[in-house]
């Protein structure tokens, strides 16, 4: 989601039957195969299913963690939808 956007709680437990909660950092590069800062939505595991947020769709571009964190990724939302 846009990085200024909040997340409807009552929503999204409606649609994945679970509170909303960040991956516990210690548990992030095992889960995702990325360290905190790094973690991005392509090139997870296949078990972990990517979701976007229709909020990125009003930006011409995107800049998401690409790998660590040092690293970004510059896309449109329509490319970040095909590689994801």
């Amino acid at each position: 989601m846009a990085g200024d956007g909040r997340v409807n709680s009552s929503k999204f437990k409606a649609q994945f039957h679970t509170k909303p909660h960040m991956i516990p950092r210690d548990q992030a590069e095992k889960i995702t195969g990325f360290q905190p800062g790094g973690v991005c939505p392509f090139a997870v595991p296949e078990k972990i299913p990517i979701w976007l947020d229709v909020s990125m769709k009003r930006f011409e571009y995107v800049h998401l963690a690409g790998g660590n964190e040092y690293t970004s990724v510059m896309l449109t939302p329509e490319e970040l939808e095909k590689v994801s």
